[in-house]
């Protein structure tokens, strides 16, 4: 993972418009975790904004409407009620520790994610890519998937990432430190990965 400048997350959401981010939060319930950022494909520099609550996970996207103005298009993975689970993940091995990939030295599966996608999981403990993409190493398809994080190389403090299919939603949030006499391989992670079973869809 790399930490670029720009705006924080904070700026982008403030630039996104009350209505949209009104809907957003009418249709993922309770906030658990939000991102906002730049929206590579929208041409004029818009944000993007994902909000994951206890209802579902929406994202609202820049589009330009038939008459040529702004808008955003919002679309929504909504859960069945009381499907949503949590299980912590505390990771935090001895300095010299062995890197694995896996909690049984197996090789992730291939989800069809991009490069950039699989690097970014690939930094999480072994237990935390284990339940991400459980659901989807079945043949249930990733339909989206984004993630975030904000602070300094040695210190991430704040984490999201998410995949969403058509039957199930996860989502780790938290953060990350490299303590003193530690590498990347073996930082800390503090994390609470989520699954939620996707009742209906909204958009896209």
């Amino acid at each position: 993972m790399t930490l670029g400048e720009g705006m924080l997350r904070e700026e982008y959401w403030e630039s996104i418009g009350p209505r949209t981010r009104q809907r957003l939060a009418e249709l993922s319930g309770t906030a658990i975790e939000w991102l906002a950022g730049p929206d590579r494909s929208s041409g004029d520099g818009r944000a993007y904004a994902v909000t994951f609550g206890d209802a579902g996970l929406s994202i609202a996207e820049p589009r330009i409407n038939t008459a040529h103005r702004p808008v955003y298009a919002i679309s929504s993975f909504q859960f069945a009620p009381g499907s949503l689970r949590t299980v912590e993940v505390d990771h935090r091995p001895a300095p010299h520790a062995s890197p694995s990939i896996g909690s049984n030295g197996a090789t992730p599966p291939d989800l069809g994610l991009s490069g950039e996608a699989r690097g970014v999981i690939g930094n999480l403990p072994p237990r935390a890519q284990e339940l991400l993409q459980e659901p989807f190493g079945r043949g249930q398809k990733i339909l989206r998937s984004k993630w975030y994080y904000e602070g300094y190389e040695h210190n991430l403090s704040t984490f999201m990432v998410f995949l969403a299919g058509a039957k199930d939603v996860t989502a780790a949030t938290g953060s990350k430190v490299v303590p003193v006499g530690h590498t990347d391989a073996t930082a800390h992670w503090k994390l609470f990965c989520y699954r939620a079973t996707v009742a209906r869809r909204i958009g896209r």
